[in-house]
This record gives C-alpha cells, structure tokens and sequence, in this order.
C-alpha cells in the first residue's frame, strides 16, 4: 500500500482499482490493465516482463502452534502434524515435494487441517495457530522478520517460481500503466535480494 500512496500521490488524476484473487484473470474480457502472476507462465497471449527471482518456498509455522505440538524433526512427521494447505480439486490429501538438505527431492503426503485458494487465507490460517504451511518466502518475510512465524525444517526448501507483471499489449500502452509498472519493478528489485535464504 506504500508503494501504491506513492505512486497515487506522483499521479493524483489517477484511480486506482486492486482486485486481489489467486485465480487467472481474463485481462481484456474483465478490462484489467496489469496482472501479476506467480509460478511459471504458461501459454499466454499477453505481454510478459518477468520482474522477481525465483526465491524459495519453506515451511513455517506460529510459535503458538509449535509451542502447543512441537516442531517435526523430519519431513515425514509432517503426517502427525495439522498443515494449512491450497485446496485441491476433489479435497483429499495433498503432497509437498522439496528438495533436501543433500538436494534430493523427497515427497510428504500431509492431510489439510485448513484449506484455501489464496496465500494471504493460508497465511492468516497459519498466523493464527492452525498448522504448518508451504508458502513462497516473499509472502511470509515479514512474519519471519517479526517472530509472528517461525521457519520449520529450514533444511527443507521448494523452488518458486517468481513473479511475472502481464499486461494485454505493448501498443497504446497508457502512461500510467506504464509508469506504475515501473513503480512496481523497481520497488521488487530493492527487496529481491532480501528474499533468497541460505541454506543451513
């Protein structure tokens, strides 16, 4: 919201409108000007400019909760502890696969205390004592930072998948569209840095 003020304050003839969902948009049929969009970008008609590393997703957890359950020691006591997960089709038990501290990939079925089709619901769920979650570090950094979360089995780490801003055409691209993207670019590449841990 910082960088939005900022930005609304440097254009004060524009309006701004944030519509925040976990699902694809239709840019043209719903008349969105810009979208961000994690994870690898599949075919697309838009214009793509990839604008965050890949970064790591990790585990992590409320202090209350490993207070209340203790901490796994390994990936497979995962099966004994709640997990806060994305909601799969169908329901069931989801798998998180990650790669290990020799680099090996290694696999855990994990049954969902908690289910959600955002990051923000998973991260609140987790925030709030319900489980372990799997989230890409950016959207956890401040909780970290803050001792709201806490990393569990840091020595485990998934690949993200960064962050691309699509937008429907390079032609008529309107100044504001394209000064905010800017904005947005720039502020990401200050705080890239910042989000890649090392491993243990």
């Amino acid at each position: 919201m910082e960088w939005i003020a900022e930005f609304l304050a440097t254009y004060p003839k524009v309006r701004l409108a944030l519509v925040l969902s976990d699902s694809k948009a239709d840019l043209i049929a719903d008349r969105i000007d810009v979208a961000f969009r994690g994870g690898p970008l599949e075919d697309s008609a838009y214009v793509g400019r990839h604008v965050f590393c890949t970064g790591t997703d990790g585990l992590v957890a409320s202090p209350g909760y490993l207070a209340a359950r203790g901490a796994p020691n390994g990936l497979q006591d995962l099966l004994e502890h709640d997990c806060v997960t994305f909601a799969q089709s169908g329901g069931g038990d989801v798998t998180w696969r990650l790669a290990g501290p020799d680099g090996i990939d290694e696999a855990v079925q994990v049954a969902a205390r908690f289910s959600g089709n955002t990051a923000q619901a998973l991260r609140k769920a987790t925030l709030a004592g319900l489980g372990i979650t799997l989230l890409p570090r950016a959207v956890i950094i401040n909780d970290l930072r803050a001792g709201r979360l806490v990393p569990v089995l840091p020595e485990y780490q998934r690949p993200g998948h960064g962050l691309t801003v699509l937008y429907p055409s390079r032609r008529h691209l309107p100044l504001a569209v394209s000064a905010f993207i800017d904005l947005v670019v720039e502020k990401l590449g200050q705080l890239d840095a910042t989000l890649t841990p090392q491993r243990p």
